[in-house]
This record gives C-alpha cells, structure tokens and sequence, in this order.
C-alpha cells in the first residue's frame, strides 16, 4: 500500500482532519472526542497523527510521539485534565523502512503521564502492518478495551 492510500482511507473515517507540520514534516491530525457513562462519565479527547518518513528508528519514534503529545496538550480545549477529562493521543509513523529498536520500544509499555495516554504506532506499508502495544494498560485500565478497539478500528486497515 502506498502511504497517500493509508491516509486517504484514515481521513475517510472522520468528519475532519487537518494538515500541520510536525517535526518539519507534513502530519494529518484528526480529533474527536468520546464520552462514556462507563468510564466513571469521563470524555476521552483524541487527537490521531499521521506522518510519513522514509525510515523509522527508536530515537526518531520518540522525538515524534512527544512532539505530538505537546501538540496535543497545547490544543487541548475544555476543564483541565483529571476533571472528567484526558487525552488520547495516537502518534502514528508510516514507512517501508522500520529498524528492530523502533519495535523493541512500541511493544513496551507506553510512557506514563497524567490523564494522558501517549501511543506510539507504526504501520509498516512494506508488510500492511500495524505495530503498538498490545498489554494491559494498567494506569487507565477502563480504558483498555476501547482504545486498542480504536486503534485497530482507525488504523488497522488490512492487518
């Protein structure tokens, strides 16, 4: 799959999505928000980023979640987090090229911040596969189901 398909059949997934520039490349962010009674009446505000780069490494996995992840909590709108509030942010990298390291580090546990569920993601475009970690969420583990669901859901496509 090329990755202007891949990003074709995201954008077709929501009602809107924009173009910003993230670590001086070209990203399509989506944003929505979900509110569940279930979740102790907790809205979820997810913001899903989607940048192409010719290869993938552990370093540069990590530069472009938390300059995402930063994107996110400056954009964020609403109460503060923890008042019935948190951020879901999908930082998604596309390639044909992935090193070892780069899927070391996304099958670990993700970092841990406050309300903030930072996720890495790879979708290798050589193979149509989709890389992130699949444990247990143990900070947020209401959440659990709905998000790996999510990221399948939007992300997913063929795999």
């Amino acid at each position: 799959m090329e990755y202007q398909t891949y990003v074709n059949q995201i954008k077709s997934l929501f009602a809107g999505t924009q173009t910003i520039m993230i670590d001086n490349k070209n990203t399509t962010v989506t944003y929505e928000e979900v509110f569940k009674w279930a979740w102790m009446a907790t809205k979820l505000k997810i913001f899903s980023f989607v940048t192409y780069t010719e290869a993938i490494s552990r370093d540069i996995l990590m530069n472009y979640s938390s300059a995402c992840l930063d994107y996110a909590r400056k954009n964020k709108k609403g109460l503060p987090l923890g008042f019935q509030n948190g951020i879901v942010c999908n930082n998604i990298l596309v390639s044909e090229s992935i090193n070892d390291d780069a899927i070391t580090f996304i099958a670990s546990r993700p970092r841990k911040h406050y309300c903030i569920f930072e996720i890495p993601i790879v979708y290798d475009l050589a193979r149509n596969d989709l890389h992130y970690y699949k444990g247990e969420i143990i900070w947020g583990m209401m959440y659990n189901d709905f998000i790996k669901n999510y990221i399948m859901t939007k992300f997913g496509m063929n795999t």
